[in-house]
């Protein structure tokens, strides 16, 4: 087993184009070159097709390397908006991260995403300045872009040596020591050698070097007292003053490189190796037990097995492989070990490191390593793993996805079985999706993080299982009610030889608050109805009031008085006051004055204040009514209710308006009025769909002919 000092858990985070992926394939060629892509590409990681066409990381890539003796595993987390919470994943399960921006774009919204993320968790980070060979490319510009946009404190530990095609180094802010590459022929650059600072930079790697040597010694008061002292602190104590100010996220230390053609790529390693803390930092575990109190466990290989089920990947002919986090405990071929959600045990047959889409067993894993479980059933992402001879502990690391648009699915009908077994199986790799069904729209709806998420869910379905869905809008759950009384009679009547059907009944109608239902009064004296058959006459209304006289839609919050009738003592039947009941409410309705509904989302929109003017005129175009604005750390938060109607694209149509910056919440508040000429069109619409002459809502106030 591995000793946990000399572990490096780490998550590679960034906005999607800083090169990740490219840096993690760099990493493999350093250290591991019999695992790395041979033509420099990221073919290693990037093996699906949904991210090669859209050239960007849609699921985090797990691999390793070994530097220094040191083993690396290397989460490469998405970047791009619709997969953050994939992102979050990883860094719940690492001790530190590195943070890639760009030297040409520097910092954008995901890169703040990120930070933001990795702050919540007190993940320690690294960062790099990546892409220095590419034109326009600036490592100081990329330093203050950090510092104001993320308001963090970077700090240099390197200076690239050229920019763009004359890049070819680094300079080393500890040793002062140039790190110069050579070109090999194929165009790449190989190791290094060490030289004197170029003169033409030394005063700027002085001036690096002493903000360097200030920012260490604010967080150490030995090295505080010997610098005032005018003593020069020797290289170890730099380094372990940084890995120090890591830990604590005192500054957030720099690095140079450019990843495609290897320069700076192995400083970046050591870095990981000196500056990131290993897996013993994690001193015990919290969760809660099976009565769910808490349970705080050791984070040591002695103590109890307790894994994280982190992601899951679903091969159609392999079968599933969960890659898990080991806090506590150790694991290997014959552990047996119980799931805490759902209490059940199995017995692992494998332990396998993985390497992208590629495992190689391994005989036994221990606490602070990540490793792969294949074929065990039922386990969820999110789900505690625990051995079956000691307490359950359920962490509660990874949160629930907030989703936040919805696409109903169109399906063939001979495909119906083939789709559910697959969005299944599509369900357990992704946790961020889901799929409900709405009972009032009779909609399959894939509800996921934005339209790239649900889009790529739909070309995997097509990948991995071969089955076809179509992604159309969602239809909102349109009501109807009435905004007058009326009173009518239903009187069923048949006679067809031998005993007939007779129910004779009387309503009164009114309109009752928004969000009551419908509700029944029995007012009949006398005995006119017979007791027996009055709750048949409420049924009869309740099954009326499914379909709506304006558009079919569901016929809410009135209220149904049964005032009279009459029965026959042969002809009378349950079914025959059922269907009066039915038409009482139907005969009532032409003159109870009836109105569209729509559902109303209550709204939470945060964005920059240099975007917030944009952001309320487009609100207010969706028909948005504003309740409130405060500050918050990042811009404005703007309280709002609009129809759900205008908001079923409002995700990747807001995310365009602040340049990906702003972001939202919405939650049903309930149903208002339609107004007049937007009724018309819906119900324009819903008369297409059916085949029907459009039928002609009413104008506020006035009754229907």
């Amino acid at each position: 087993m591995l000793d946990p000092k000399t572990i490096r858990n780490v998550a590679i985070i960034a906005h999607d184009g800083a090169g990740k992926t490219a840096l993690t394939e760099a990493l493999l060629r350093h250290d591991a070159p019999a695992r790395a892509s041979k033509d420099g590409s990221t073919s290693h990681l990037d093996v699906d097709p949904e991210e090669s066409k859209r050239n960007f990381t849609v699921a985090t890539h797990i691999t390793y390397a070994e530097h220094e003796g040191t083993l690396l595993n290397l989460l490469d987390a998405p970047g791009f908006s619709d997969f953050l919470t994939d992102a979050d994943r990883s860094m719940a399960v690492c001790e530190g991260g590195l943070l890639l921006v760009s030297a040409v774009s520097g910092v954008k919204h995901q890169t703040e995403a990120h930070w933001d993320m990795a702050a919540e968790r007190a993940l320690p980070l690294l960062a790099c300045v990546n892409k220095l060979d590419k034109d326009r490319a600036s490592f100081l510009r990329a330093l203050d872009d950090m510092e104001k946009t993320l308001n963090a404190k970077p700090i240099a530990l390197q200076l690239p040596i050229g920019l763009g095609e004359s890049f070819s180094g680094v300079i080393d802010l500890i040793t002062m020591r140039a790190h110069v590459y050579t070109r090999k022929t194929d165009g790449k650059f190989g190791g290094y050698a060490l030289e004197d600072v170029p003169e033409q930079l030394v005063d700027e790697a002085k001036r690096l070097r002493t903000r360097l040597v200030e920012a260490v010694a604010e967080t150490d008061d030995a090295m505080l007292e010997a610098y005032l002292d005018g003593r020069e602190p020797g290289e170890e104590m730099l380094i372990d003053g940084i890995a120090h100010a890591v830990l604590g996220r005192r500054f957030l230390p720099v690095l140079a490189c450019a990843a495609r053609p290897g320069i700076g790529v192995d400083d970046v390693a050591a870095a990981m190796v000196r500056y990131l803390p290993p897996p013993t930092v994690r001193r015990e575990i919290k969760g809660k037990d099976g009565k769910n109190g808490e349970l705080v466990r050791n984070a040591q290989r002695d103590a109890p097995l307790t894994m994280l089920a982190f992601r899951n990947t679903v091969d159609h002919f392999v079968g599933r492989l969960s890659a898990c986090r080991v806090f506590s405990g150790a694991v290997k071929h014959g552990t047996v070990i119980v799931n805490g959600r759902t209490g059940n045990s199995e017995t692992v047959q494998h332990v396998y490191r993985i390497d992208g889409n590629r495992t190689t067993e391994i005989p036994e894993a221990a606490a602070g390593e990540i490793v792969g479980l294949m074929k065990l059933k039922d386990v969820h992402v999110g789900d505690t793993l625990c051995s079956n001879d000691s307490p359950i502990l359920r962490l509660d690391m990874i949160p629930r996805p907030q989703r936040v648009i919805a696409y109903a699915l169109k399906i063939d009908r001979e495909q119906e079985e083939k789709v559910g077994v697959a969005l299944h199986r599509l369900l357990e790799e992704d946790p961020s999706l889901e799929m409900v069904r709405d009972p009032e729209t009779n909609e399959t709806l894939l509800r996921g993080m934005g339209q790239v998420h649900i889009e790529v869910a739909v070309e995997k379905l097509k990948r991995k299982f071969d089955v076809d869905v179509h992604l159309e809008l969602p239809h909102p759950a349109y009501h109807e009610t009435v905004t007058g009384k009326a009173k009518a009679q239903g009187r069923y009547k048949r006679q067809s030889g031998g005993r007939g059907q007779y129910g004779d009944c009387h309503i009164e109608l009114e309109p009752l608050p928004r969000g009551t239902g419908i509700e029944f009064e029995d007012a009949i004296v006398g005995g006119v109805i017979p007791r027996n058959y009055i709750p048949s006459v409420e049924h009869g209304i309740r099954d009326a009031a499914k379909q709506g006289p304006l558009g079919g839609f569901p016929l809410v919050d009135f209220r149904a008085r049964l005032v009279d009738g009459s029965f026959h003592t042969v002809d009378s039947s349950d079914m025959a006051f059922r269907i009066a009941g039915s038409m009482a409410l139907k005969n009532a309705l032409a003159g109870a004055k009836p109105v569209l509904l729509e559902p109303m989302m209550r709204l939470e929109v945060v964005v920059p204040d240099e975007m917030l003017g944009e952001v309320i005129a487009d609100l207010t175009s969706r028909r948005g009514k504003i309740f409130g604005m405060e500050p918050t750390s990042k811009g404005t938060l703007i309280h709002a209710q609009a129809p759900h109607a205008e908001l079923r694209t409002y995700a990747p149509e807001l995310r365009s308006l602040t340049k990906g910056l702003g972001y939202f919440t919405m939650e049903l508040m309930g149903y208002e009025e339609v107004p007049s000429h937007e009724a018309q069109k819906v119900l324009a619409q819903r008369a297409a769909e059916q085949g029907k002459d459009e039928p002609k809502p009413n104008q506020p106030g006035k009754g229907r002919a």
